[in-house]
């Protein structure tokens, strides 16, 4: 069976979820795209697989690749989106982890903004803003004031 995606070429991954971090007394390496399941087989290359993203071989001589996370989160969107479709949930009530929305992801994003910032001024730390002390939501990132 040969599984291939429009939008990304064949690799060992389809994505690169990496951190590094090189301090004076250690160092912390996270690899979440290889999730520690490698293979090597005669007349295959070396390849990472994440057996939970996807069912990669097939169940009874037919696809069973919809049996993994990867498949199911599209269709728990495309479910989401049918219910809201038709009046019978709102999209807040998605917020609680359920699914990826604006909502549950804006952390995440304002990280990855601040880090791309920081790297258009040659490293300068930057805040990641919140309303009040006990805010969840970031509202703003400005440049760190020294």
């Amino acid at each position: 069976v040969y599984t291939s995606s429009w939008v990304a070429p064949k690799s060992d991954v389809h994505s690169q979820q990496r951190f590094f971090y090189m301090g004076s007394k250690g160092e912390i390496n996270v690899d979440q795209a290889h999730r520690g399941c490698t293979v090597s087989v005669d007349d295959s290359p070396f390849a990472s697989v994440n057996p939970l993203f996807m069912k990669y071989t097939p169940t009874n001589g037919k696809f069973a690749g919809q049996n993994g996370y990867g498949v199911r989160s599209f269709e728990n969107f495309i479910d989401a989106c049918a219910l809201i479709n038709e009046g019978k949930s709102k999209t807040s009530d998605y917020d609680d982890g359920s699914i990826a929305t604006v909502h549950t992801t804006m952390q995440g994003t304002a990280i990855l903004e601040a880090g791309r910032r920081s790297l258009d001024m040659d490293g300068r730390p930057m805040d990641i803003l919140y309303e009040g002390e006990k805010g969840e939501e970031p509202i703003g990132i400005r440049p760190h004031e020294f």
